[in-house]
């Protein structure tokens, strides 16, 4: 042995060690910390993620998106709505599909165009940003979408309160925005 490592077929992980049979433990060697190495080593291994990049779509969470449309049928021809959190881009990808009247969305990180739709990079927090947004829009919207989760800084009841306030937010903009009989989903 030249004590090089070379890779010798697919791991034949024993049951019970958290990994499928067959399944290669995928390493993030150069990540800034314990947690981050944790977080990209599940993204990396993640069968959603990797179904993503196969399906042409910015996230994970399109599949979210379509096991609620779904179990719902919530998005439908013709809608006027709204995504709030809107980055990568991933639930535009899908609304888009249903051929919306318009589709506006907002988010704090940049989104790369979407064709037919109108993003705002900005903060939901932030009255003029949400109102920059809205005239992107021929009317009230019909429907409000949001995804969004605050930035974690690892300490969970921060995280929960930063959270929930962006869901109350949402709410809020929902309230004030909806046309009568519109919807909202969180």
């Amino acid at each position: 042995d030249d004590g090089k490592r070379r890779w010798k077929g697919p791991d034949k992980t024993k049951r019970g060690s958290g990994r499928r049979i067959g399944e290669r433990k995928v390493t993030a060697y150069n990540a800034k910390s314990e947690s981050s190495k944790k977080w990209i080593e599940r993204q990396l291994s993640d069968p959603y993620v990797q179904k993503a990049k196969r399906d042409g779509y910015r996230a994970r969470a399109a599949y979210k998106l379509l096991e609620l449309q779904e179990q719902t049928g919530l998005l439908k021809p013709g809608l006027r709505i709204v995504d709030l959190g809107a980055a990568p881009g991933g639930w535009l990808q899908v609304v888009t599909k249903f051929k919306p009247k318009d589709l506006v969305g907002i988010d704090l990180l940049p989104v790369e165009p979407v064709p037919g739709t109108h993003v705002i990079e900005g903060d939901v927090l932030n009255e003029a940003d949400v109102e920059a947004m809205m005239q992107g829009l021929s009317g009230a919207p019909d429907l409000v979408l949001s995804d969004m989760a605050a930035n974690t800084k690892w300490h969970r009841q921060t995280d929960h309160l930063r959270t929930a306030a962006l869901a109350d937010n949402a709410l809020k903009i929902a309230k004030a925005q909806l046309v009568k009989g519109g919807a909202i989903s969180s």
